[in-house]
């Protein structure tokens, strides 16, 4: 009798957080029961719980499975009952928002995180996750405000962390304060000097400045990480721009140099990824640039082959094969390029001149 009294007590806590499981909570029996999916994993698991009605885990199991079969109100009904029978559980607290995010309601996320901080206000995970769905509820005011309200509140009891220095430069990357950025960016970098997403975001923010530091960040990058595809595409695009740069300044030995390491650079992204249609469109444009008509062809070819649907590779295969005097496969590939996109302009203009 008192553990039917202590439920109740903790329901109290709860039922703001799941009212959209209101209609479910009225008869524990049958929510225990219910499994209108027919997956067999479900039918044992919902078993075990007749055997076992107050077994947390067993609810949280039961929600996953539901998760997986993207039923989200069944999932959000069996954590209520977690919660219930176990409210100081960080992982209940934490795949419950995690829930409310993948439905679409992180607002609901942030009160149960608020909630959890009660319980341990110095898991700065709960911290965390609140800031993460304060800033992705667009719907909020001053969200990424409240998102590094919460940030700020995490680093006081956590200096060391580097995770929450990097949460903090993506909200100021995305608020447009770049100096602010780096500088969150760079202290998750001392604090972990192997943070390979920060580097790639200090080399990104420096690029875009303009910056001659950016390469050290990617190569940076590039050190920390077994599988640096970002990093090196990064790289790879750096030095293409700053070929065509040397192109446009008539220092074309310059130009070659840089072009020729980006197309090795870019070739490093595909051995990591061979899906990566980008690297390959790299590639191609690097070898044009440099008037290597058959390389940049087959490059863009094997774009296309990555992805048919990329417009953009059948009309740049197109501008290749048109320049080696190949017109009429040109016009095919042009004609591939509309099919795709119908409003691709150059590739209008360039069928039109060639009819």
């Amino acid at each position: 009798m008192k553990k039917y009294f202590l439920y109740l007590a903790f329901a109290s806590l709860f039922l703001s957080f799941f009212n959209s499981c209101k209609q479910c909570y009225s008869d524990k029996t049958e929510i225990v029961a219910t499994d209108t999916l027919q997956i067999p994993a479900l039918d044992l698991l919902t078993a075990e719980i007749k055997k076992d009605s107050i077994n947390p885990f067993l609810y949280f199991k039961r929600a996953q499975l539901y998760e997986a079969n993207n039923d989200f109100k069944s999932a959000a009904t069996d954590m209520y009952f977690a919660l219930l029978l176990d409210s100081l559980r960080p992982e209940f607290y934490l795949y419950s928002a995690e829930l409310f995010k993948k439905s679409g309601e992180p607002q609901r996320g942030i009160l149960l995180m608020n909630k959890a901080i009660t319980t341990d206000s110095m898991n700065t995970t709960y911290y965390v996750k609140a800031a993460e769905l304060a800033y992705i509820d667009t719907t909020l005011k001053n969200n990424y405000g409240l998102a590094l309200t919460y940030l700020n509140e995490a680093i006081a009891k956590d200096p060391q962390n580097a995770d929450i220095y990097f949460y903090k430069g993506t909200i100021f990357k995305e608020l447009g304060d770049t100096l602010k950025a780096l500088s969150s960016f760079q202290t998750a970098t001392e604090l972990n000097p192997k943070f390979y997403n920060a580097y790639v975001q200090i080399g990104l923010l420096l690029k875009n400045r303009k910056d001659k530091n950016a390469a050290k960040y990617f190569d940076n990058a590039i050190k920390v990480s077994d599988k640096p595809e970002d990093a090196l595409y990064a790289k790879a695009n750096l030095l293409k721009e700053e070929g065509v740069a040397f192109y446009d300044a008539g220092k074309d030995a310059l130009s070659i140099e840089r072009l020729s390491k980006a197309v090795e650079t870019f070739k490093k992204v595909i051995d990591l990824n061979y899906k990566n249609v980008e690297a390959y469109m790299g590639v191609g444009f690097c070898y044009y640039q440099m008037d290597s008509l058959p390389e940049a062809y087959h490059y863009y070819q094997l774009a296309t082959k990555v992805l048919p649907t990329y417009a953009g590779a059948y009309f740049s295969q197109g501008l290749c094969a048109e320049d080696l005097g190949r017109k009429k496969e040109a016009v095919a590939l042009y004609q591939n390029c509309l099919n795709i996109d119908p409003s691709f302009k150059r590739a209008v203009e360039h069928l039109k001149k060639l009819q």
